[in-house]
């Protein structure tokens, strides 16, 4: 199999193969680093990054290596654009979460909005007298333009909708439907809020524990295609190896069968008598079954002359 695998098309094979590993290995080696980094930069806790646009594009995704850390921001809250999100236990307390949307100006002049939690509120403080949440007891955000620093989290998963203006996940997939967008993928809670709200603890959302090892699992991956490939090599050069084997074995088998039938069909030699003890093979020419007869009668064949040679003289005076 050696020899198949140094023939020039094999090698040329191989030379990709190993391209293409090295190309796996360096992605392993990035998404590694990656989890590395955004692991070593949590462990020292929240970083300031400056303002969220210069951090993230509007809907770019809120990535490991910056969720948590604190950004600035500057605008204005968006009048009615508010919601409760319930269903939280903050501090042993059954509590709600206020969103409200706060419009960011962009460059080119238009406005982004930013979900931003501003507070949690225990859950009776919002609860009318029928037993239900009513947004109109959450307290309303302040009007005009202000500049505000908290922290950059990562959206929600979407599992139902938002109605009356209650919302089951702080999702940006829900409220872009509720508020309209260009909107931010993330949200912002804020590092400090006004009461009677209570700033949020840090989110730890499915999203952001398990980024993590997203991006280990995503290094492993990249090393098992870079050993695929140089596994597909080595089956290459095995398939048309084995290939070869089975063509040779073909046609000796082939070879063999025509031996053997040239052996069992033999043809008589030139010149060559019957063998000894064994009668002559009758002629097919029926002539020369006549002949043979006249011959055997002692006569001469007919139409020839009789035999020149005298025949034996019997002698009467010898002793039988």
């Amino acid at each position: 199999m050696l020899r198949v695998a140094l023939r020039p098309r094999f090698l040329g094979l191989l030379a990709l193969m190993i391209v293409a590993t090295i190309v796996c290995g360096l992605l392993a080696g990035w998404q590694w680093d990656r989890a590395h980094r955004a692991l070593t930069d949590k462990a020292d806790g929240p970083q300031q990054i400056g303002d969220i646009r210069e951090v993230v594009g509007v809907g770019d995704a809120v990535t490991n290596e910056i969720v948590g850390d604190i950004v600035t921001v500057d605008g204005r809250f968006a009048v009615g654009e508010q919601v409760l999100v319930p269903g939280r236990k903050i501090e042993g307390e059954d509590a709600v979460i206020v969103v409200t949307a706060f419009l960011v100006e962009l460059e080119d002049g238009t406005e982004a909005r930013l979900p931003m939690a501003r507070g949690w509120l225990p859950a009776e403080d919002v609860t009318g007298e029928d037993g239900a949440l009513d947004p109109a007891l959450a307290p309303t955000a302040a009007e005009g333009e202000v500049r505000l620093s908290g922290r950059l989290e990562a959206s929600e998963s979407a599992s139902g909708g938002v109605a009356d203006g209650v919302a089951r996940e702080i999702a940006t997939p829900l409220l872009v439907n509720e508020w309209g967008s260009p909107m931010y993928a993330g949200y912002l809670a804020l590092d400090e809020a006004e009461a009677p709200l209570s700033a949020l603890p840090a989110a730890e959302s499915q999203f952001s524990r398990g980024l993590d090892w997203q991006n280990i699992g995503y290094s492993f991956q990249w090393v098992a295609f870079g050993v695929f490939f140089l596994y597909l090599w080595w089956r290459s050069v095995r398939t048309a190896y084995r290939d070869e084997l089975d063509d040779r074995r073909e046609e000796v088998e082939r070879l063999l069968a025509e031996a053997s039938g040239v052996g069992l069909r033999p043809g008589p030699s030139a010149g060559a008598g019957p063998a000894d003890g064994a009668e002559p093979a009758p002629s097919a020419d029926p002539t020369d079954r006549c002949a043979g007869a006249d011959h055997a009668a002692g006569l001469a064949p007919s139409g020839a002359a009789p035999s020149s040679r005298p025949a034996p003289q019997q002698n009467p005076d010898k002793d039988v």
